[in-house]
């Protein structure tokens, strides 16, 4: 029988979880890199995952965390593969602990995974989802997000002439993309589900979010999974009189992970225009729900990369005041903190101008002694820290991909009346106000 921890390389999402378009074919999760979406459904003239499941993109894509990885895995995994050359912490690792850590979110489930990956795995095993809402709506401007991911800077996009920018071949006419979706066809998969994940464009403004969170409170299923939402933290609408507050106590719990980039102000730069104190606003009335964890996650990017530290300090503050309310015991008796961070995404691959790599080398060394001066976030956060270091010790400079950078950050900044080296001024030498 195959054991995973004899596994060279797996990862249990190709085998468990399933991320859902309307429009494109599904992928495994949700940091693949070049994943043939649109082809595969132009191929098979589907994107339903459990007619998909056994498909040859597929079923070769699972046999290689089974063997030890190959050019699939080489291909469409580089953001884990690039994470993995500074530090042992991946998406890949993280989600792989869920399952094998003695603590983990689904260690009551690794016996059934392992039991699947011996069998000929011909019929679809997902225990978690995550939807990709058909909409590109969001609010926000973020430097380092796509068109595909917000509406508002797909417009930004056209307004200050980058047209060609990564992403934009969809968005040149519509910067608004809306399709219509029938949830209904998700009843299949989401009757096993232990785990429900919404995302964006801006998950709380999407109707089609709510149409699937209350087609699994109907269904009966929602008190036996977990319920994570990906928000900006900037908006709590209602659709059809209902907002999410009303929804969340139909869930066994949720995890309310808020996208952010530093903590305070500096955050309403680069999550152009977000507003600080709405964000902490509705990240403490998340907190008063029941059975609800906060996360704030981040990217890893050129602009962050030195100040994610604070979110952790931002973090420790939270905990002290809240006490002994910062605590949550779920019903398997495993005790969770109300408040958490994550430092997020690697920003890398095509499209990516904000990776680390643009970082020049003498603003790293100010980063990296900067670290040091962070005691807690070193002693506590450890594996975070050496992650974040190594990057920044470790990836080469490239200075072309500092350029587009840096004229990227002019062009916005120019249309947005804002300015990089107000909040940042250790960038000075390398920017010129247009």
């Amino acid at each position: 029988m195959i054991k995973i921890k004899d596994l060279e390389w797996f990862c249990p999402q190709p085998f468990m979880n399933t991320l859902v378009y309307r429009t494109a074919a599904p992928q495994s999760c949700c940091v693949l890199k070049q994943w043939p979406k649109g082809l595969i459904k132009r191929k098979y003239g589907t994107t339903n995952p459990i007619e998909l499941h056994n498909e040859e993109e597929y079923s070769n894509f699972r046999n290689e965390f089974l063997n030890g990885g190959g050019p699939l895995t080489k291909k469409y995994c580089e953001v884990c593969i690039e994470q993995e050359k500074h530090s042992s912490q991946s998406h890949r690792n993280i989600y792989l602990e869920k399952f094998t850590n003695e603590w983990g979110e689904y260690h009551e489930h690794l016996e059934n995974l392992e039991e699947y990956i011996n069998t000929d795995m011909s019929e679809p095993n997902f225990k978690t989802m995550e939807y990709v809402a058909p909409s590109n709506f969001c609010n926000l401007r973020c430097n380092m997000c796509g068109p595909y991911n917000s509406s508002s800077l797909a417009k930004e996009n056209k307004d200050i002439g980058l047209h060609d920018a990564y992403g934009m071949e969809q968005f040149k006419d519509k910067t608004l993309k809306k399709q219509k979706d029938d949830v209904e066809d998700y009843v299949d998969i989401l009757k096993n589900l232990v785990e429900l994940k919404l995302v964006g464009g801006e998950t709380l403004a999407i109707k089609e979010n709510y149409d699937l969170i209350k087609l699994a409170v109907d269904m009966g299923v929602s008190e036996n999974m977990s319920l994570r939402i990906t928000t900006n933290g900037t908006l709590t609408p209602k659709f059809d009189g209902k907002d999410i507050f009303h929804y969340i106590p139909y869930f066994k719990e949720c995890i309310m992970t808020i996208s952010i980039e530093f903590w305070g102000e500096k955050n309403n730069y680069l999550r152009f225009p977000s507003k600080w104190e709405v964000i902490m606003k509705n990240a403490r009335k998340f907190a008063e729900c029941p059975r609800t964890r906060i996360m704030f996650a981040t990217t890893v990017n050129a602009l962050t990369i030195g100040y994610l530290p604070e979110i952790a300090d931002g973090v420790y503050e939270l905990r002290e005041e809240y006490g002994s309310r910062s605590w949550i015991t779920n019903e398997e008796g495993l005790t969770y903190s109300l408040w958490s961070w994550a430092s997020g995404s690697l920003v890398w691959g095509d499209g990516n101008q904000y990776a680390p790599s643009s970082v020049p080398l003498d603003i790293r060394e100010m980063y990296m002694n900067k670290y040091f001066e962070h005691g807690d976030f070193m002693k506590k956060e450890y594996v975070d820290w050496q992650k974040l270091y190594n990057y920044l010790e470790d990836m080469p400079f490239d200075k072309e991909l500092h350029k587009e950078m840096m004229k990227d950050i002019q062009v916005r900044d120019k249309h947005r009346g804002t300015c990089l080296t107000d909040i940042f001024p250790e960038w000075e030498p390398y920017y010129e106000k247009l």
